[in-house]
């Protein structure tokens, strides 16, 4: 499994040249990278760096904040060589665009002037030559720049991962397994398959072998307990009623299918080649029994467990003589979040039709947008998107809305989506608590909400495109299809809300389904200032003390020590030393009789409330304070 984690993309997944050169970047552009250490990168760049980094056991963190120009800024990679100086390691891949060009200049600029702070810069061209030539360059930066490379062995890196790869490999094998099932493959069945794929990689041949082993052994070991899962049920069922046995008998009634008249199939979209089986046998026994079954086929998100859109779109084929209805009715959103699913899914079937007259609302969440207050900053260092995702959230309780958010993954936020969700509900009171919920976007199909905030819909969520998915190409598997699906999942996503739908997302990291949408139609944007900060118990006041002069940095400077002294910590990134109070407990007096106030000179003190507002606001000149103003 380490060679899978190391795989280089443009070697294991062959093919697709035959794309023009701007549709072949955009296939690229959806595979994920994934570093050793587990992060979803956005480029095989980015992966390098990352994999050099661990393999060389130096601590990084990826895409940490800082706040530059008032914006959330996150480079690609911190490197510590402190408490408060390192280096930063930033991968410009799209250099020739001048858009971009010039954000770097800036971003090269700022760390000029950040003397506690030094740039590594990389580029498409410093790792075209390879991993082993980019590795022995990368380690000559970072050496000159006083940071210590030592390789860890094969064996060092196998115990750090093993318990990831060792999970990663048993879900695999177990999916892998579960499509064999519902295909009701025999292990020769499935051997033939293997054989008659010739253009396996090394890899693929490698997991192949192992897993046809374990099916194997899966189906002996089942054959030797006398045990049984679903998917043997489903066989069976199909054997014994093909053979003639069509009694039935339960605790509630019994009956023969032969005397069944309909039959209706819910889910249709779902269907699979073990229902298929099932149906057909029951049809041998009673051909007179009609069916009847409703799917949608923009709800199609389960082929990763064997369904099959080829039985929707070949209904007749597989059910003849039959008829198609369409029920484009949708009675569960208002009129602009259909409209929004119809957008996504244009010229792929007949539009849906709502039957609510209201319009409902639909806000897009740009975190590139959004700046924290204060004492957010404080309460949540470093985590701008949970007093984003709390802001939105305290609104929508302030108008009782029932409120879900949707993830794409089940591990959100380093932790599971649940705990995640515990957390959000810890700032809320008893009473309002049980009104926000989690769910994956899988999990909540079939469900609604009054408002549902979509938490990821960014490139590496929507489509995820898993790096294993290439132990199923030979079930039919390929990024087409993966993609299509995960586009029909988004579309779920966006049509479990009732009258409110919040669509997060985070600058340049855009999904594609949704600029799909917004080079369709234009969404109004969250006005962050509308949208205030969750209300505490115990509201705090932030004092923030800065130079009245802007080009003279002594001011602070000379009373640092005694600013220190007082509790108050440097905040680099806005140039301003804070310390915050309750706002019960604070007194002026104790403020301006300080010792570091009797030593100012040519500083501004301002008072700023949890919303970010400043209150009051005072300058110092040689111990005098004088009140420039105050906002009630």
């Amino acid at each position: 499994m380490l060679s899978h984690f190391r795989a280089d993309w443009e070697r294991i997944i062959k093919g697709r040249h035959d794309l023009e050169k701007m549709e072949f970047i955009e296939y690229r552009r959806l595979l994920p990278n994934v570093s050793l250490r587990g992060e979803y990168l956005k480029s095989y760049g980015e992966k390098l760096i990352a994999d050099f980094l661990f393999e060389h056991d130096i601590p990084y963190n990826y895409e940490k904040n800082w706040w530059w120009r008032s914006i959330n800024y996150r480079p690609d990679f911190t490197i510590y060589c402190s408490g408060n100086s390192g280096l930063i390691v930033e991968y410009f891949g799209l250099s020739g665009d001048p858009d971009y060009d010039e954000l770097t200049a800036d971003k090269r600029k700022y760390w000029q002037d950040n003397n506690s702070w030094n740039l590594i810069e990389i580029t498409p061209k410093d790792v075209s030559l390879g991993r082993d030539y980019f590795f022995s360059s990368f380690k000559q930066l970072l050496t000159e720049n006083g940071v210590r490379c030592f390789p860890l062995s094969e064996e060092e890196i196998w115990n750090r991962i093993k318990g990831r790869a060792i999970d990663r490999f048993t879900e695999v094998s177990v999916g892998f397994i579960q499509r064999c099932r519902k295909l009701s493959l025999t292990p020769d069945q499935l051997s033939s398959l293997i054989k008659s794929q010739n253009d396996l990689s090394s890899v693929e041949e490698q997991f192949l072998k192992v897993a046809q082993d374990l099916y194997t052994a899966y189906l002996e070991r089942l054959n030797a307990t006398g045990e049984e899962d679903f998917d043997g049920l489903m066989q069976r069922a199909a054997q014994n009623i093909g053979e003639g046995h069509s009694v039935f008998e339960r605790k509630s009634e019994n009956g023969d299918l032969k005397d069944i008249h309909y039959m209706f199939i819910d889910e249709y979209q779902d269907f699979s080649d073990l229902f298929l089986k099932l149906i057909k046998a029951i049809r041998l026994q009673n051909d007179q029994v009609e069916l009847f079954c409703v799917g949608d086929d923009w709800q199609a998100i389960n082929g990763f467990s064997g369904s099959d859109l080829k039985f929707y779109n070949n209904f007749k084929q597989y059910f003849s003589p039959s008829r198609e209805l369409y029920i484009s009715t949708n009675y569960r959103s208002s009129k602009s979040i259909v409209a929004l699913g119809n957008t996504l899914m244009e010229g792929l079937g007949p539009p849906a039709n709502t039957h609510k007259p209201d319009t409902g609302t639909i806000l897009l969440a740009n975190l590139e947008d959004f700046t924290p207050s204060p004492r957010e900053i404080e309460k949540h260092s470093g985590d701008t998107f949970t007093p984003a995702v709390l802001r939105l959230l305290s609104k929508l309780l302030a108008v009782e809305k029932n409120v879900v958010l949707l993830s794409r993954k089940n591990r959100f936020r380093k932790s599971k989506l649940e705990a995640y969700g515990d957390l959000l509900r810890s700032y809320f009171p008893e009473d309002v608590k049980g009104r926000i919920s989690t769910s994956t976007t899988h999990k909540y199909k079939g469900l609604q909400s009054d408002a549902v905030i979509i938490v990821d819909a960014v490139l590496w969520s929507y489509p995820l495109i898993h790096p294993d998915w290439i132990f199923t190409r030979i079930f039919g598997d390929d990024i087409d299809k993966i993609t299509s699906e995960e586009m029909r999942l988004f579309y779920v996503a966006l049509t479990r809300a009732a009258d409110t739908l919040i669509i997060i997302t985070e600058g340049k990291n855009i999904s594609p389904f949704l600029q799909k949408i917004l080079a369709r139609q234009a969404l109004k944007t969250v006005d962050w200032d509308k949208f205030l900060p969750v209300k505490e118990n115990n509201s705090r006041l932030t004092i923030r003390i800065d130079n009245i002069n802007q080009f003279n940095k002594g001011a602070t400077f000379a009373i640092k020590d005694q600013l220190k002294a007082s509790g108050f910590q440097w905040d680099s990134n806005n140039k301003v030393w804070q310390k915050s109070f309750l706002e019960n407990d604070f007194v002026m007096g104790n403020l301006t009789n300080s010792i570091w106030s009797s030593l100012a000179n040519q500083i501004r003190v301002s008072i700023v409330n949890d919303h970010g507002s400043v209150v009051e606001e005072h300058v110092i000149y040689s111990g005098h304070w004088t009140q420039m103003r105050k906002n009630e």
